[in-house]
């Protein structure tokens, strides 16, 4: 097995992956939006930094607009390992 990087165009690959992948729906864009931004906030204030919505995102070190990111990854990883024995058991896939 080759463990060679395949480059990548990544702001046009992320978009057309997502967009053309069904990922999120059309019609549940402009309710998952607000719930992102409602998870971001949430988790920024998890962090000490309850104003995060209202923070100019510009003026904040890389390391701490990190932390927000990489906070809501760690707590949205074990869903899908949560969700896919009931998954399987419905006979869903």
């Amino acid at each position: 097995m080759s463990k060679e990087l395949i480059p990548l165009d990544l702001p046009y690959d992320l978009i057309k992956a997502t967009a053309f992948s069904g990922l999120v729906p059309v019609e549940l864009v402009p309710y998952v939006k607000p719930a992102l931004e409602e998870f971001r906030n949430e988790m920024a204030a998890e962090l000490g930094m309850p104003d995060y919505a209202q923070i100019d995102k510009g003026e904040l070190p890389s390391r701490r607009n990190g932390q927000v990111g990489g906070g809501m990854t760690k707590k949205w990883l074990p869903l899908p390992r949560l969700c896919w024995p009931g998954i399987i058991k419905t006979g869903i896939f």
